[in-house]
């Protein structure tokens, strides 16, 4: 950002210089060949100090050997752009969510302060410097995530805190869960599958007829009983989130489409104050799933141009 501010600046300054508009010595002078005289050596002078200027300032020596701001410059392009350019893109598209969610600065002020409050931290100075030992190295860069967090806060509606009422749910849900899926490899034969479940098909022969995965397929879909933490996040998201006897809509990860059926619960032997953790992580791992799904759907959904050949790739590589 630097070198760009500069190049603007040099060329702002190029632009503005007055030209000259006679090439013919000033007939009013009283000595015109000491005046070009004067010129050359001003031109002379002014060509030297160009000259020194244009020498590139250095980053650092190796053994004599210096490493100027360029070939600095160069490197971080190669190895370090694409990641930059994601980032910047990413906090660019979120600003404009932002704009029309209606979240405003004061709004993220107000966010820090809440957090300032929670740390038992008064002094900014000191906030910033646990900050930084959290990974964020600058104020600007909180403000940033700290945006992203409220975005995502409003299309959710949710703050990613879970009060005891959701924990209690969650426990009551079971620790572990026995199901049954069917696994298409299109959405569009899980919604067929999924309407002939419910005009009352045999989900067991329709799992042998149609799912693709061939560890339970044959066994009528049967998954066995498991808990949190074993399957895909998606999957255990929908599967924990169910009714008995409910079948979810479909749910796509890295497999394909997955109608779901739960078939029965196992309860916690444990108290609820024993797996609070638990189910608090639970929980967050569900929620940050959700959120990464919807940054996704956001990036997807957004006009973005990529101007420079050498980062055209990124259209493909957007998290």
């Amino acid at each position: 950002m630097r070198t760009i501010l500069l190049i603007g600046i040099l060329l702002l300054a190029a632009c503005s210089e007055p030209e000259s508009n006679s090439t013919e010595p000033d007939q009013n002078q009283n000595d015109p060949e000491e005046t070009v005289d004067n010129e050359s050596a001003e031109d002379l002078s002014e060509e030297k100090a160009s000259e020194e200027e244009a020498e590139p300032a250095l980053v650092a020596e190796v053994n004599g050997e210096p490493i100027d701001e360029q070939t600095f410059h160069e490197a971080l392009r190669e190895q370090y752009g694409e990641t930059v350019l994601q980032v910047l893109i990413q906090e660019k598209v979120f600003e404009n969510e932002a704009e029309e969610l209606g979240i405003a600065e004061e709004d993220v002020q107000a966010e820090i302060s809440y957090l300032m409050d929670t740390m038992g931290i008064e002094e900014e100075e000191e906030f910033y410097g646990m900050m930084e030992m959290q990974g964020i190295q600058s104020e600007t860069e909180l403000r940033k995530r700290v945006l992203q967090h409220l975005v995502m806060q409003e299309i959710t509606g949710h703050d990613g805190e879970f009060s005891e009422e959701e924990l209690q749910e969650e426990y009551d849900r079971g620790a572990e869960l026995t199901a049954r899926h069917i696994l298409t490899g299109d959405s569009e034969t899980a919604e067929d599958v999924l309407a002939r479940l419910e005009d009352g098909e045999s989900f067991a022969e329709l799992a042998e007829t149609y799912s693709q995965d061939p560890g339970s397929s044959s066994e009528g879909g049967d998954l066995g009983t498991f808990g949190r933490g074993t399957m895909t996040p998606p999957f255990e998201a929908a599967a924990f989130t169910l009714e008995d006897e409910e079948y979810s809509e479909p749910v796509q990860s890295q497999f394909g489409y997955h109608i779901i059926e739960v078939t029965d619960r196992v309860p916690f032997e444990e108290p609820f104050d024993d797996v609070r953790e638990q189910l608090q992580q639970s929980l967050s791992d569900r929620y940050q799933y959700q959120v990464n799904r919807i940054q996704e759907t956001i990036m997807d959904e957004a006009d973005v141009t990529i101007l420079d050949e050498d980062f055209q790739s990124i259209l493909n590589e957007q998290p």
